[in-house]
């Protein structure tokens, strides 16, 4: 299995190697303003590269890393693992109450269950004394 995920997970780099790459060479196409992408009636130009285009870029890139790096995270911790806590301590209430409402009605019966257990007790030690021969 551990080879099965480290194919995957070189498979997954080169992927995303190939797409930089090609997205580079998209971006550093030198074949004029005259290129452009249409996706959804939105044109991209592709080709002149101003400060404006990299600022953006940079801004876009920054965004997307603190979402994953951020985001994220706390939405699994506060959507998943909160909830679970929250139960976990609920459950953990209610079976600390039941047991301690039933220590408390069965007090009277658990103090009667140790008298007699200390009263056997000393019965068995004295008898085996008793049995043994000096």
């Amino acid at each position: 299995m551990k080879t099965l995920f480290k194919i995957l997970f070189i498979g997954t780099a080169l992927m995303v190697l190939m797409a930089m790459f090609g997205g580079f060479a998209l971006l550093h196409h030198h074949g004029g303003p005259d290129m452009h992408i249409v996706l959804d009636d939105g044109e991209f130009f592709l080709g002149g590269s101003d400060v404006g285009d990299w600022l953006g870029a940079t801004i876009g890139l920054f965004v997307a890393g603190i979402i994953c790096v951020i985001v994220v995270p706390l939405v699994l911790l506060l959507g998943v693992a909160l909830p679970l806590l929250i139960v976990g301590g609920v459950l953990a209430l209610v079976v600390a109450s039941l047991l301690g409402v039933g220590a408390v009605l069965g007090s009277p019966l658990i103090l009667l269950g140790l008298l007699l257990f200390v009263v056997m007790r000393n019965r068995r030690r004295a008898n085996a004394a008793r049995s043994t021969p000096v």
